[in-house]
């Protein structure tokens, strides 16, 4: 379904519902139990602390391997890992690696270079890589212990050597321009549900069109959730706010990209049809 199309609106997740409504109060109470929770969940316990959108919370999901402070503690952290939303992160992975390996195949370069500015762990990428030796990739991200520990799983995977890590904003003009060495393939996931602002990721295709000039970009975008209001409301963003994400339909930001001069080649989506997973080629490339 579209975004916004059942359930509450963008607008609505951003108000507080009245203080003396029924919704408040199942909120408030489904908050508190959360809370408990990360006494003895793992997985809470990170949410918690670093963000429920933030590269570690996102480690946590992908392992899917439920721990915690006794058996209590990893029950709870086994029910949050099979909530759809943790699933389809999962699914996501592992669609993002093999349409990361699908523009490494289609690249023109002998070496081709993949760039994530942020990047979070990125697991997808450094598989792919350990899958294509002839393949760089340069990550950035704006937690340096989030690249810190990609920098860690590279070299536990073997290919530290040709990945380079730097602190960066994926919006950031200058950083874009100052990419090096020059990205053939771009990967920007779990991006456009955390910005709100639909001018700023329009003009971001633009910036990456204009600065980068990458032949491929491998991109998400959550299009529906039924969690949705759950996360606005119970769980918290890496900066310690309400975890308000935004949904968007696909075709929005194939429009962004098509004003750009890229168009879709592939469109993918986890089980739960939350995300869409899509790569996109270079009008004429």
């Amino acid at each position: 379904m579209p975004a916004d199309a059942a359930g509450p609106t963008f607008a609505d997740l951003r108000r507080r519902p009245p203080a003396r409504s029924p919704r408040a109060w199942r909120f408030a109470g489904a908050r508190a139990a959360s809370r408990a929770g990360a006494l003895l969940s793992d997985g809470l316990r990170i949410g918690y602390a670093e963000g429920f959108d933030s590269g570690p919370f996102m480690a946590h999901a992908y392992v899917n391997r439920p721990s915690g402070r006794t058996t209590l503690g990893r029950a709870i952290d086994r029910r949050l890992l099979a909530r759809p939303t943790c699933v389809a992160f999962r699914d996501i992975r592992a669609l993002a690696e093999l349409a990361v390996l699908e523009a490494i195949d289609h690249s023109q370069a002998t070496r081709p270079v993949v760039a994530d500015l942020a990047a979070g762990p990125a697991p997808y990428l450094l598989h792919a890589l350990a899958a294509r030796p002839a393949a760089r990739a340069v990550l950035g991200d704006v937690n340096e212990a989030t690249l810190v520990a990609a920098a860690r799983a590279a070299d536990e995977l073997g290919v530290g050597g040709r990945v380079s890590c730097s602190r960066a904003d994926a919006f950031d003009r200058g950083a874009l321009a100052a990419l090096a060495p020059r990205p053939e393939v771009v990967v920007e996931l779990g991006l456009y549900g955390i910005y709100h602002d639909d001018e700023r990721i329009e003009q971001h295709f633009l910036d990456l069109a204009e600065l980068v000039a990458a032949g491929q970009i491998v991109f998400n975008v959550q299009t529906c959730n039924p969690e949705i209001e759950h996360i606005a409301r119970v769980w918290r963003n890496a900066a310690g706010q309400r975890c308000v994400w935004r949904l968007r339909p696909v075709e929005q930001i194939l429009g962004y990209a098509a004003a750009a001069g890229y168009r879709p080649r592939s469109i993918m989506a986890d089980r739960h049809g939350i995300y869409r997973v899509v790569r996109l080629v270079r009008e004429g490339g």
